[in-house]
Formats: structure tokens, sequence, C-alpha cells
């Protein structure tokens, strides 16, 4: 599964290279297709195309007249793309994705068991030194 995190660059056409660990595990569990969309935590969320679906299955269960859920799937759908790992191993981010996730020059892509994330870099360190201290309080609340 997708694990650790690798820090890359974004380039002037809006492509940034797949950690060859990531490229390794798409090529041996997946058919390269993936699916790139916006997370409430403005960040990118990556999705091989078999979990996207699997996803998709267990939304779809989800009662589609309460109110939340209609504004979940507009928000998580409306912005997803289909695209591939190019030969080079570099992923497309759309200009439209970059823009509402607030990605520029520096990323980091973060495995996440059955995805990956794509972040801003600043943003990643701003969330994660906020939320050290609440983490840890969730964590052991959980018995972790």
């Amino acid at each position: 599964m997708f694990r650790g995190s690798f820090e890359h660059t974004v380039d002037s056409k809006g492509r940034v290279s797949v950690p060859s660990r990531f490229r390794d595990i798409l090529e041996d569990h997946y058919d390269g297709k993936l699916v790139l969309t916006l997370d409430f935590d403005r960040c990118l969320a990556v999705y091989p195309l078999e979990e996207w679906e699997k996803l998709e299955e267990k939304i779809r269960l989800l009662p589609m007249m309460q109110k939340e859920v209609k504004e979940f799937m507009r928000f998580f759908f409306s912005l997803a793309t289909e695209c591939e790992v190019d030969k080079q191993g570099r992923l497309l981010i759309p200009p439209v994705l970059r823009d509402r996730a607030g990605i520029n020059k520096n990323v980091l892509l973060v495995g996440i068991i059955n995805k990956m994330e794509i972040w801003d870099a600043k943003a990643w360190e701003t969330r994660n030194s906020q939320n050290a201290e609440t983490i840890t309080e969730a964590l052991a609340s959980l018995g972790l």
C-alpha cells in the first residue's frame, strides 16, 4: 500500500514526478489509471481507479436525498478527473485543481494506505504543526 512522504516540485506545465515506490505499487497492483480530485483538506486526493470505484460503490449506498450527502458528492465528484502517469513517471495536475489546492511549486506526495495525497509543501507544514497535539489526543482516546 501507499506509505511515506516525498518532496517534489511541480514543473511549468503542472506535472509532478510520482515517487518510484508509488509507481511500483501502481504497476504491480493496479492498471495505472488514476482519479485525481480535490479533498476537503485542500489537498489533492489521488486514487488508483480500482480504489476509486470501491469508494463510488460505498457512496452510492448513502441516502442520496440527504443534504450533506448531496453536498459531499457535488464537491468531491465535480472536480474528479481520470489521468495516468506518463512514461517519465509524471502526473499532470489540471490547473483548476492546482488552483483550488493552492499548489504552486513545492509539493509533498503522501501515501495514505489506498491513495496518495498531494499537498502544497507550506500547507502541509502548517497543518501538521497546528494539529499535532489534537491528533495525539484523538489517538489516545482510541487506544492507539
